[in-house]
């Protein structure tokens, strides 16, 4: 809609056109005061406006007149229902002080042009009203998809909005900001420390409100020595110091860093925690004797200083070598509480103390049996001692040489003990727990029994095991038993043999979170959960897999299975590929094929806005996206929920999905498949 107006007497330094968008914001636009007439571009067709025309005069503002109009209609052939041309992938580039360039990515000839306004937001958010921002216009013909913003101030953030236009017509819009540089790298703020160990401490800052590159942390004991450093994103805004010296005054610094150019330093002080022993226990308890056991300090000490006291009994101290972890206690008296300090001494310095409680002439389980043993459980059953223990420690060695300990509470009188190797030999020891004491243990031996695939490698393989229910069980990646992985396996859906990774159902598990979470897997895999962008590479690596995805809604249920599914690795950015589309859903994801996984933290596609914070999930997103499965649960707005576009559209949210994958070429033992 044009405008246009006269000035009986004048001049005037400048103009401000305001009125308020579709969506009832107020918007401003400033125009030169030789000009008597301005085009305001970007309007929603067939909606009726208010303008108001303000002067600027030496600081003053005159007026307002007013003009009211109405926009014409949409042009012809733009129909709703279908997703029409899209603006994407808006970014910023060759960032100066004065100056900017924005990118953007278009359908080849969808728009005639684009309007780009820019302005700096009000200062005040806590006005109920909140004044319009100052903006500034730019056109750009329809075969550019890039522009450089000129004149700017330095260090400002800018609101940014491109529209898309056809004709006259507003077609699509994208907003984003941006902030132009500071012409002085400024310094990080709120240096602190928390999480201070004896060897290590973390580190936590603000960052400046200019772009930086990176930070620099540096730290170096405060009386003089070799300084360290550590470049960390300038995403950051923590990073942990470890290696420390126990006892030890550090000076920490934290610079920010853009290109060559480093800011002041932001420095601060901490002190490490002195080291002493650790962990200290009573071990083998019987009726007149305990052996003290306890983890070493880190630095050697010279001797140790031992004691013991009890109501009622003669005090003990004693001094133990520097080089010793333990010291036996003899002729104890029964049925009595004592308690039992070790410190550390370096010449005439104590160090932080450990100590326990314990207490002479306790019974132990007795009777320890293995039943119920399967190719990968055992059942163990003992019975409790007459005086109940504060609770249990279960230990036994795993194939690998590692020792398994599992701490029992009081009163139990079995354990199950899950995820052991088919046909092993194992030995399983049982001990009472009083508080840091123990009692020498009891001990049993058992072998489980065999498999036909005693490490399957997916729930395929699982199920030529002889698994016919669908269930939770162990796989191992790429067949390696040194890397179990628990998983859901759907062994009924069209002949069973599929591996859930994905599973939403009841809104329970919040699937808002981070890139980390996402590689590593979150949830309960009998309910809400994700299995993990890591698993996910590991499985498809290893052999060709297809992929399915289940949906319900109350009484509708339908499917969509690809014949190829794969996944890439970390360095990859876990990027998407499958194809050969088949099912009743429609096909949603084949649009996502080629695209790297993006979370709230961390976009690959360096988009000035990211669609995974657009759309409140993390997902393969290209631009966006056809498919939400990890959206909002529940969600009905703005395309954030868990849709499927080509079964429900973007404003449904489905309750149910599962996403599952087996091998490509499996064939069910039942027949179907």
């Amino acid at each position: 809609m044009r405008l246009s107006w006269s000035v009986a007497q004048g001049p005037f330094d400048s103009f401000v056109v305001q009125y308020e968008d579709a969506k009832g914001q107020p918007q401003a636009l400033l125009v030169d005061g030789d000009r008597s007439k301005v085009l305001i571009s970007g309007l929603e067709p067939s909606t009726s406006y208010r303008f108001l025309l303000y002067g600027l005069h030496e600081g003053k503002r005159l007026g307002p007149v007013s003009a009211e109009g109405t926009t014409g209609p949409a042009p012809a052939g733009q129909t709703s229902g279908e997703p029409g041309p899209r603006l994407s992938q808006l970014s910023v580039t060759d960032v100066t002080t004065s100056s900017l360039r924005l990118n953007w990515e278009a359908p080849p000839g969808a728009f005639d042009s684009f309007l780009l306004r820019f302005g700096v937001p009000s200062p005040s958010t806590m006005e109920p009203h909140p004044r319009p921002l100052l903006q500034r216009e730019l056109m750009v013909p329809g075969t550019r998809h890039s522009a450089v913003l000129r004149d700017l101030r330095p260090g400002t953030l800018y609101s940014l909005t491109l529209y898309g236009l056809r004709g006259p017509h507003k077609a699509d819009s994208i907003q984003g900001t941006a902030r132009t540089l500071s012409p002085v790298l400024e310094s990080p703020r709120d240096l602190q420390f928390t999480e201070i160990r004896e060897t290590s401490a973390r580190v936590n800052w603000m960052p400046p409100p200019s772009r930086v590159d990176s930070f620099k942390v540096s730290y170096q004991l405060a009386d003089g020595g070799e300084p360290q450093s550590v470049q960390v994103d300038g995403r950051a805004r923590t990073q942990k110091l470890q290696g420390l010296i126990p006892g030890a005054r550090y000076e920490v610094t934290v610079v920010s860093v853009r290109g060559f150019e480093e800011s002041e330093p932001l420095t601060g002080f901490l002190t490490t925690v002195p080291d002493g022993p650790t962990q200290l226990r009573a071990l083998n308890l019987t009726e007149g004797f305990a052996m003290l056991h306890w983890k070493p300090p880190q630095n050697p000490v010279d001797t140790y200083d031992v004691q013991v006291t009890a109501p009622g009994a003669p005090p003990l101290q004693a001094a133990a070598p520097g080089s010793a972890v333990d010291y036996p206690l003899h002729d104890l008296v029964l049925h009595t509480n004592y308690t039992a300090t070790v410190r550390g001494l370096r010449g005439p310095n104590l160090t932080s103390p450990a100590s326990i409680t314990f207490t002479t002439g306790l019974e132990g389980p007795r009777d320890l049996e293995a039943k119920e043993v399967t190719p990968r459980t055992a059942l163990l059953t003992w019975t409790e001692p007459q005086v109940r223990p504060t609770g249990y420690l279960l230990s036994f060695d795993t194939p690998g040489g590692q020792t398994q300990e599992i701490l029992l509470p009081a009163g139990v009188t079995s354990h199950q003990l899950l995820g052991l190797f088919p046909s092993t030999p194992y030995s399983a020891r049982l001990q009472a727990m009083w508080g840091k004491s123990l009692l020498p243990p009891v001990s049993t031996s058992f072998t489980t029994g065999g498999l036909r695939i005693p490490f399957p490698r997916d729930c395929g393989e699982e199920m030529q095991n002889g698994a016919a229910a669908s269930r939770t069980t162990t796989i191992f990646l790429n067949g390696n038993r040194e890397r179990p992985l628990n998983v859901f396996c759907d062994m009924e859906t069209d002949g069973g043999g599929w591996l859930v990774f994905q599973r939403r159902m009841d809104g329970q598990t919040d699937f808002w979170r981070d890139w980390e979470d996402y590689a590593h897997g979150f949830g309960n895999i009998s309910g809400e959960f994700w299995l993990g962008n890591e698993a996910l590479y590991s499985l498809t690596q290893a052999g060709d897999y297809s992929m399915r995805v289940d949906l319900r809604a109350g009484d509708e249920a339908v499917f969509a299975q690809y014949d190829s599914f794969r996944v890439d690795s970390a360095a990859e950015y876990y990027r998407l590929h499958l194809e050969g589309y088949h099912g009743t859903a429609g096909d949603s994801m084949s649009y996502h094929s080629g695209s790297v996984f993006s979370a709230r933290d961390r976009d690959p596609n360096n988009l000035l806005i990211s669609c995974a914070v657009s759309y409140r999930g993390a997902w393969w997103y290209r631009n966006c996206h056809y498919a939400n499965l990890n959206g909002l649960y529940g969600s009905t707005v703005d395309h954030q929920g868990v849709s499927w576009y080509y079964w429900k559209g973007f404003e449904f949210s489905v309750p149910f999905t599962e996403m599952k994958l087996r091998p490509r070429n499996f064939r069910s033992p039942t027949g179907g498949g």
